[in-house]
């Protein structure tokens, strides 16, 4: 947004503490679930142009294509909803197929 590359420096060293972290087990949604975070990998990928990033969010995906079949601890108390349910899941998915263009729901 910027263009300093001292942001984009600090967001790669985040986008790398992720991955390195895994994918979380609290959930799938953007709030606080693999989806969320993919979203960090999606906009390094769109700021830097570095498949890195875009295979990292692909990775995320894959696990949220079998959303339910990994025994996560509890449903959300909003299991639909965009950040918390599966709406925000679906809308990493289909941002995904389409990652250049890739926002943020709500807040980019």
């Amino acid at each position: 947004v910027t263009g300093n590359s001292s942001y984009i420096e600090l967001a790669s060293s985040a986008g790398d503490i992720i991955w390195e972290r895994g994918i979380l087990t609290k959930g799938y949604g953007i709030c606080h679930g693999t989806a969320g975070n993919g979203y960090v990998f999606l906009d390094l990928y769109r700021v830097t142009n570095d498949t890195k990033w875009l295979h990292r969010a692909l990775k995320f995906a894959e696990f949220c294509l079998n959303y339910g079949k990994h025994n996560l601890p509890k449903e959300p108390d909003c299991p639909y909803s965009l950040f918390e349910g599966l709406a925000g899941t679906i809308y990493y998915m289909v941002d995904i197929l389409n990652p250049t263009h890739a926002r943020f729901p709500a807040f980019e």
